[in-house]
């Protein structure tokens, strides 16, 4: 894992290319003290600290603490100097009560956070640091069909883990340090989510903590108007979740795949975007057209195609699914029928700190031309590159997830065949600003072109995007208004906020 990196206004800026702005502010914004760099600071008395550890069972850390800058550092560097006033270790329900009172009682701003893997650093805050990640565990509910009760600090490894003890799973993504609840909150997705739909499609219930204070547990009968919105309607909005009930589903085995191409990846790319869409729904997939860094280039590292995923058991073979594109492939390693936490072993992500930016849309398979691949391509030949290699991907979505209306769950993406994203990676010191700058721009006009050219529209809420204009209809679309009118009723004066926080009515 790189270090911490320094923390001065001046360094943060020299790595943080454009859209630095967007750096957030959750919570309220009280009057406080400013620094020197015009960066405000929040100043309650030392009293004040003492009363909150007294209050929270982890403990409050401040900046001189040792392990302050460990506790604090979010996943996307863009905001790592962003630096709270305090760090709150949340191990109850009551202990979030209390910082919900504190930073009303102080006008501090704060944010909430769990794995830290924000991507618009929408769980930093310059007030207070509500940490989330000592409230950690999953327990099946006796008594139940499958039900497990996960604590709202939960990262995504120690729920894997009680899964596997269990012989269970869920809808659930490859990153092993990303917070459940964010996951969970935004939709939540994977390689099981076109057979039994996005992750927060199996929420059956979750407590949280609302701007008044109050724990309140929502669920299809009590409070179903904020349950409906803590299916899809995005973290950080309407309270602090502390424990989510969610349906598990029995594992048996699973075949896991990765496929890499390196030749005519215009024509393969095409095939695999249209022949896949009618793929069963116990096939999940990631494509991946991996633009190498400027190193690589370098050493004559071209652009590759590679596709990542899994099959359940069925009745239609791997060679069969992937038809025309089978044998054109340069590399393909298959591992059939291997117990499905072994599978997932293969299919794990590991990441660390860097800074990027990401941006998404939908897209049907029907809406994508060859044109529009020859123009990706196109596009990815035009990179100005950085040290670190980029990606445009596609996430196969539909199967389960297309049964269900867009308006049952907050959660409005329905339909569609594919989420395409198109991401910027970048890792300081060897990006000047100016490249920086040159890459974002890059990214954005290749978005808005691929947009045009397949028809792609709305954006997913798990990729929160600083640089998105229209965030409020791609990420909620026709749900926006119903999330605004259940945000009027729990938090009508946005306690709970940040820089694409949805308003009340």
């Amino acid at each position: 894992m790189p270090p911490f990196l320094p923390s001065s206004r001046r360094n943060f800026l020299v790595g943080l290319g454009r859209f630095a702005a967007a750096a957030p502010v959750a919570g309220l914004l009280p009057a406080g003290a400013f620094a020197d760099d015009g960066a405000k600071a929040y100043c309650p008395p030392p009293s004040a600290w003492t009363d909150l550890a007294r209050k929270v069972s982890g403990g409050v850390l401040r900046p001189d603490d040792p392990f302050f800058g460990d506790v604090c550092r979010p996943n996307n560097l863009r905001y790592v100097a962003t630096l709270p006033a305090g760090i709150a270790r949340c191990v109850t329900a009551q202990d979030v009560q209390a910082c919900i009172a504190w930073v009303k009682q102080q006008g501090m701003p704060f944010a909430v956070r769990s794995g830290g893997h924000n991507y618009a650093g929408y769980s930093t805050t310059p007030g207070l640091l509500i940490d989330m990640t000592k409230m950690a565990g999953a327990e099946l509910i006796p008594g139940s069909d499958g039900l497990v009760r996960v604590l709202g600090g939960t990262l995504n490894n120690l729920v894997y883990k009680q899964l596997e003890r269990l012989g269970r799973t869920i809808t659930h993504g490859r990153c092993d340090t990303v917070g459940a609840a964010g996951f969970l909150l935004g939709g939540g997705i994977g390689f099981n989510m076109r057979k039994w739909g996005v992750g927060s499609d199996l929420l059956r219930a979750t407590d949280l903590v609302t701007a008044d204070g109050s724990l309140v547990n929502a669920t299809a009968e009590r409070d179903s108007s904020l349950f409906w919105a803590c299916r899809g309607g995005g973290g950080g909005n309407f309270g602090v979740n502390t424990a989510f009930t969610l349906q598990t589903q029995p594992v048996s085995t699973v075949t896991v795949f990765n496929l890499t191409w390196t030749k005519d990846l215009p024509r393969v790319l095409r095939l695999l975007l249209t022949e896949l869409a009618s793929a069963p729904d116990d096939f999940g997939s990631k494509i991946s057209v991996t633009i190498p860094s400027l190193s690589e280039r370098c050493d004559k590292v071209g652009t590759t195609l590679s596709i990542l995923g899994q099959l359940h058991p069925s009745k239609t073979t791997l060679k069969e699914i992937f038809k025309s594109t089978w044998e054109l492939a340069d590399h393909r390693t298959v591992k059939e029928d291997v117990a499905y936490w072994a599978g997932q072993d293969f299919l794990t992500e590991t990441t660390y700190p860097y800074f990027y930016q990401e941006k998404s849309s939908y897209m049907r398979a029907a809406d994508i031309s060859e044109e529009a691949i020859a123009a990706m391509f196109d596009w990815a030949a035009k990179m100005p590159g950085t040290s670190m290699p980029s990606a445009f991907k596609f996430f196969q979505v539909g199967g389960a997830i297309n049964r269900m209306g867009p308006t049952e769950t907050a959660y409005v993406h329905r339909g569609f065949d594919w989420l395409f994203s198109v991401e910027a990676n970048w890792w300081r010191p060897t990006d000047p600003v100016a490249l920086v700058d040159a890459n974002l721009d890059w990214q954005q006009n290749f978005y808005a072109d691929v947009n045009r050219r397949t028809k792609a529209v709305g954006a997913f809420q798990n990729f929160p995007d600083p640089s998105l204009a229209d965030w409020r209809s791609a990420y909620y679309g026709e749900n926006l208004a119903r999330l605004s009118q259940v945000k009027q009723a729990v938090d009508p004066g946005m306690l709970f906020t940040y820089p694409q926080a949805i308003r009340p009515a």
